[in-house]
């Protein structure tokens, strides 16, 4: 897991691996961080035997083990074993963990399409872009089967596109930033558009469509700088930022760091990709 967790109980020479985001774990306090930041990813698979198992062996956990096997016996709710876990030491405070034990509380009172955007946008976090497109698509379908047309139907267009993007689908993320638009009425939708149009057609068709969206006579110059002034390519960055950063040079002649940022993005799109659907 990235960033620095302060670890007082054993680590690991193994980790623990959380099937669909596959991050690993290699100590207590690392499983309660995710859990506490990661709750609706987890399903009863990831808390059942296997993770037992580890903490007898990897971490010399055996209590916090026998509780979570005796909850599984007793086919206890999912998020009683998550708050046990939490409980048993004490990486967070009681305020923490009633903050946890709330959003447990407000999670059970979604409906069944808000639940499924949370764990859609929790896979964006770990650039899962297609598990996170096959949700937002069963949402879609679900919403316009029913006639729902409405500002919640938009942002999850808006979302589809931000995954398609990510994927590099960006014909499919231009149409899905469009139609977020139309029902969402926010201009990060609109931008969005015309970000993914930057990498797609040729100056002169964008400029045609920034005149004909009503946007200002200075928004290419401001969305190419934009481009240019954002961060190196540096780890974090999506792959479909540094498309941005290699068409923008591109555009202005740079030609050998176009072919520079465009080999590195084939091959991270390849490792990506292979983690997708690994």
């Amino acid at each position: 897991m990235s960033g620095i967790i302060i670890c007082k109980t054993k680590t690991a020479d193994n980790p623990y691996t959380f099937l669909n985001t596959k991050i690993t774990i290699y100590s207590y306090e690392e499983l309660c961080y995710y859990i506490f930041n990661n709750m609706v990813l987890i399903g009863k698979d990831d808390l059942a035997d296997r993770l037992s198992t580890w903490l007898r062996t990897a971490i010399d956990m055996e209590d916090l083990a026998d509780k979570i096997d005796a909850l599984n016996a007793k086919n206890a709710y999912i998020q009683d074993i998550m708050v046990e876990i939490l409980t048993f030491g004490e990486f967070y405070s009681k305020d923490e963990v009633k903050e946890f034990m709330d959003e447990c509380k407000r999670i059970r009172t979604l409906k069944p399409y808000e639940l499924d955007k949370k764990r859609a946008d929790s896979y964006m976090m770990y650039k899962h872009y297609i598990k996170a497109d096959a949700i937002y698509d069963d949402i879609i379908e679900y919403k316009e089967s029913h006639g729902e047309y409405d500002e919640f139907l938009g942002n999850i267009y808006h979302n589809k596109g931000v995954a398609l993007a990510g994927n590099l689908q960006l014909e499919e993320a231009n149409d899905a930033f469009i139609r977020a638009f139309a029902l969402n009425k926010n201009n990060e939708s609109l931008i969005e558009y015309f970000c993914v149009m930057a990498v797609t057609v040729d100056t002169a068709t964008l400029q045609r469509e920034i005149r004909k969206r009503g946007m200002p006579a200075g928004f290419l110059d401001d969305l190419m700088n934009e481009i240019a002034d954002s961060k190196e390519d540096v780890h974090e960055m999506s792959i479909y930022n540094k498309v941005q950063k290699a068409v923008y040079n591109r555009m202005h002649g740079d030609i050998e760091d176009y072919d520079r940022r465009m080999n590195s993005i084939l091959s991270a799109l390849k490792d990506q990709f292979r983690n997708q659907i690994g």
